[in-house]
């Protein structure tokens, strides 16, 4: 179909614009739309028919070109679109879910098409969600430290969530600020897996003292600590009379996070669920120089679930039945503290500084990771991954 559109659509803007057609001339020569005039010229520069047919306008846009140009063109060049574009209204009337189903078809096989309707997709989940759930922020930041435990049998991880101009849509809707997993009491001592602030065991001050107010804008004397089972919640209530606009930033401690030898290559690290609307995510990982030399983090994104049904990604490209097939990249960082820094987030690397010095990791060296996404889809699971190709090995 594309090429056939392509081989129709082309003379004839040749025949009214010049060659190579220009939007400009295009608009001007028969009074057609510039926004329109435009998209038909790019389509033109498609580098393959499956591009072509992404770019493209709808049939009806195909069949307005072959209006106007009716009088400034020869007829079999007006019949020609005419007949290529009924075609095409023929294929996306038949197809399952219209052009949006042509589209994700499309994008199995081009990257670019894939990318461009991703973040379309995307953004518009931000717009809806934000609504629906009452609030969202500009800018969420996780940042990940793993450090070797005094034990040597396992390791513990330092982490930081930083959320940047939060607002609620709804100053009446609760807000839950940071959820923690905290270990029954009766948990037994030693490699157990525990949660704890940056200066050790919760204080008196319990949940609220994984907050760090040197790095947060909010009242946090109103924070509700909300328990259920061994999940603990700070909740900020709603208020009718408070438009939010803030920082929170918190950071803890985990206790005998990973073992420090596994015998997976592939092993699980942290997920992540967001739960509030971001317009940019960012997620860091970093591993002291001192452990598990020649690893590197993965990525996946999954439905959020039980953990039995997580599992790693998969050498040949394919995906698990659990997983959201979401483009993503990550960027190596360099070995410098510059590498703590995230653009438009000015105190960001002061932050990091800040809770590594509390726990006393100032003198560590680290490799880093970052993944980063613009409008990352709400209530779907992130999930970090180590490879590490010496595991299971001998020696």
């Amino acid at each position: 179909m594309g090429a056939e559109i392509r081989a129709a659509l082309l003379p004839l803007l040749v025949a009214v614009a010049g060659d190579p057609p220009s939007p400009t001339r295009l608009a001007q020569a028969i009074g057609l739309d510039k926004s329109l005039a435009s998209r038909l010229v790019r389509a033109t520069r498609a580098p393959s028919d499956l591009d072509l047919m992404h770019i493209v306008p709808s049939p009806s846009g195909l069949r307005i070109l072959a209006e106007l140009a009716g009088k400034a063109v020869p007829s079999e060049l007006v019949a020609q679109l005419r007949s290529a574009s009924e075609r095409f209204a023929l294929l996306v009337d038949s197809t399952a879910g219209g052009r949006a189903a042509i589209d994700a078809l499309i994008s199995e096989s081009s990257r670019d098409v894939r990318e461009r309707r991703e973040h379309i997709a995307r953004q518009a989940s931000f717009k809806s969600m934000s609504f629906l759930l009452g609030h969202f922020c500009d800018v969420l930041t996780t940042s990940l430290f793993l450090v070797p435990n005094e034990n040597r049998r396992t390791i513990d991880g330092i982490e930081i969530h930083r959320r940047i101009g939060l607002r609620r849509m709804r100053p009446s809707t609760p807000l839950a600020l940071l959820s923690l997993a905290m270990p029954p009491e009766e948990a037994p001592p030693g490699d157990a897996t525990r949660f704890e602030t940056l200066d050790g065991p919760p204080g008196p001050d319990g949940a609220r003292s994984y907050l760090l107010p040197e790095f947060s804008t909010l009242p946090l004397s109103e924070l509700e600590v909300v328990e259920d089972s061994n999940v603990t919640t700070l909740v900020l209530p709603g208020d009718p009379n408070m438009n939010l606009a803030a920082r929170v930033t918190s950071a803890f401690r985990i206790r005998n996070g990973w073992a420090l030898n596994s015998e997976e290559r592939t092993r699980e690290l942290r997920g992540y669920v967001l739960h509030v609307p971001a317009m940019q995510v960012v997620r860091d990982l970093f591993i002291a120089e001192s452990l598990l030399p020649g690893a590197f983090p993965q990525v996946s994104f999954l439905l959020p679930g039980p953990r039995v049904a997580t599992h790693p990604p998969r050498e040949d490209g394919t995906h698990h039945f659990t997983e959201v097939d979401l483009t993503a990249s990550i960027e190596q960082l360099p070995s410098a503290p510059s590498a703590y820094a995230v653009p438009g987030v000015g105190d960001q690397t002061a932050a990091i500084r800040y809770a590594l010095e509390r726990s006393g990791q100032a003198h560590q060296r680290f490799r880093g990771w970052r993944w980063s996404a613009t409008y990352p889809v709400p209530l779907i699971e992130m999930m970090w991954w180590l490879k590490d190709p010496r595991a299971g090995s001998s020696g």
